[in-house]
């Protein structure tokens, strides 16, 4: 049997994935020379299956169920298949299916192929192209499973072996937390950390699955909101390797991301409301972008005069890719539910743009230095490019903008989805998960905002300082950068300009109200010394005088 496709007929296809990173990669990956006579048509999630179907008169489809992140979705869409064999006898379905998997599904007739979700792109074009031509391939192991003794024995090792794992990284971040340590300290932990949990992915792919298709049965989902660092983790890190010794500002800022995100500041941020490592997610999807984006304007070679007015494109693209890509992993979109998250994002982003990321401190200051190579001019003073004083400067700034990012997102997400149980089960930390506590969390946001609206914001621009979030290996802290704002005090307008006006009149009679009170001072020491005090002392004097004379008598 030829598997090439040699005379070329095209193939329409669609593929359904609910993790669009992957979508994406994948068809991009077909759109090569090789695999050109692989049309994909369309691309959706598992719920757009119905939809899709009547929209396209297609018979192949590459469909890829996750039966470990979403196991109740992978199974409702299995039980559907057997009437829909009965209405579409001619459709073709290939499954994709995670590592480790175990069943048959051979016996359900639309189903045409399987492999694995990991399986190299020829394996998978070659089974796709099997399937257009009427036959079928199954590349998973679907013979016989093991024996329920074998099977148990072997499930509850590994279960163990996680629980062990688990308990060490517990351990590890107790101790960082609760000490002072050195950078090579937390370098070192942290490390063993990532070894950690790669060990315990690595083990759970390979735990084996009870799901059999002629039964009602589920997989087991895990819930735990430490064990859910985990695989999300492994997926969304693959696109970036931490290096031990980070040599550019990206090794750098995943380093320290990898390290904590705890909030050290006196302040509260959107974010907070995040469990550990759903922020760090989120700060490595926005990281991503950003690299992803900075290549492009690299690419296309814009002049140095040009780049300036694109940096509001950049900027909301950037939002808007990270937005989707890191709550579409969490948010299911219910046919019900008048929300959709792509169109909502892109309703909202002007509105974001203008009230937050337009507003990032030195944004286009770091943009040329990152894809013109141009100097930076900080406080009126040159830093050169990839000196070390720039690096320094360009590590704050670029932290500041990451974080400010991540903070506009979950603004974003506070305000329309707070009452999605996916996202409150997924993203929020156990503390606020009820609606009470998002709503007091959001009120103490409103009260955080107008306290640095109308008062640490324009005190800043007077004083010509921008307060920066900077990622350390400890932690989220704060610091601030010295540079002329003329403009913004120029246009600075209601409570705000009061404010700098109150600030000024303190300024100018703070010395006047110094000098009085020095002058007041020497006055009333002058009368305590000089007056009360000789007073005192002849009145004194006189006492003693008198009863000297009394004792001669």
């Amino acid at each position: 049997m030829s598997f090439t496709n040699t005379n070329k007929t095209e193939i329409n296809t669609i593929l359904l994935d609910d993790d669009p990173i992957f979508v994406l990669g994948l068809k991009e990956v077909l759109n090569g020379e090789e695999f050109k006579d692989i049309n994909v048509i369309a691309t959706g999630k598992i719920l757009d299956f119905s939809s899709l179907l009547k929209e396209y008169n297609l018979t192949l489809w590459v469909v890829s169920l996750d039966f470990n992140q979403y196991p109740d979705k992978a199974q409702k869409f299995l039980n559907s298949l057997e009437k829909l064999s009965e209405q579409n006898s001619n459709l073709s379905l290939v499954i994709l299916v995670p590592w480790g998997f175990i069943g048959d599904f051979s016996l359900i007739p639309v189903i045409k192929g399987c492999c694995y979700k990991g399986t190299d792109v020829n394996e998978l074009v070659k089974i796709v192209r099997i399937c257009a031509s009427g036959e079928t391939y199954f590349s998973i192991n679907n013979s016989s499973t093991p024996s329920k003794n074998i099977h148990n024995w072997f499930y509850n090792q590994c279960q163990f072996g996680l629980q062990q794992i688990q308990g060490e990284i517990i351990n590890i971040e107790d101790y960082i937390q609760g000490k002072k340590l050195s950078v090579g300290d937390i370098l070192y932990w942290q490390g063993r950390k990532r070894e950690l949990k790669l060990a315990k992915w690595f083990i759970r792919q390979f735990t084996p699955d009870y799901t059999h298709f002629q039964s009602n049965l589920t997989l087991e989902s895990e819930s735990q909101d430490i064990g859910n660092e985990n695989d999300s983790s492994i997926n969304f890190n693959n696109q970036i390797v931490v290096s031990n010794n980070p040599n550019n500002i990206y090794d750098l800022t995943l380093a320290k991301i990898k390290g904590s995100v705890k909030n050290s500041t006196d302040k509260l941020y959107s974010t907070d409301i995040l469990k550990e490592s759903k922020k760090q997610e989120l700060l490595i999807v926005i990281l991503q972008e950003w690299i992803m984006t900075i290549k492009n304007f690299n690419s296309i070679n814009l002049e140095e005069e040009e780049l300036p007015k694109k940096i509001d494109i950049l900027i909301k693209d950037i939002w808007q890719n990270s937005t989707i890509k890191f709550l579409s992993r969490y948010y299911n979109f219910d046919e019900n539910n008048s929300y959709d998250l792509v169109q909502l994002v892109l309703e909202n982003s002007n509105f974001f743009l203008t009230q937050n990321l337009s507003k990032i401190p030195l944004l286009e200051q770091i943009i040329l230095y990152q894809v013109k190579q141009k100097d930076l001019i900080i406080d009126n003073q040159l830093y050169e490019y990839d000196s070390q004083s720039a690096k320094d400067i360009e590590e704050t700034i670029f932290d500041n903008l990451l974080i400010t990012i991540a903070n506009s997102i979950m603004d974003f997400t506070l305000n329309k989805f707070a009452d999605n149980l996916n996202i409150k089960q997924n993203l929020f930390t156990l503390e606020l998960k009820s609606s009470r506590k998002v709503a007091m969390f959001r009120n103490n946001l409103v009260w955080a905002y107008r306290q640095e609206t109308y008062w640490l914001n324009p005190r800043n621009i007077f004083e010509d300082q921008y307060q920066m979030l900077k990622l350390t290996y400890q932690g989220i802290e704060t610091c601030m950068i010295t540079h002329p704002r003329h403009e913004e005090l120029n246009v600075i307008k209601g409570i705000p300009l009061w404010i700098t006006i109150s600030i000024e009149l303190r300024d100018s009679l703070s010395r006047g109200i110094k000098s009085l009170e020095n002058t007041l001072g020497k006055i009333v020491v002058y009368l305590l010394t000089e007056v009360i005090g000789k007073g005192i002392g002849l009145i004194g004097k006189g006492i003693l005088q008198g009863i000297g004379k009394r004792i001669r008598n």
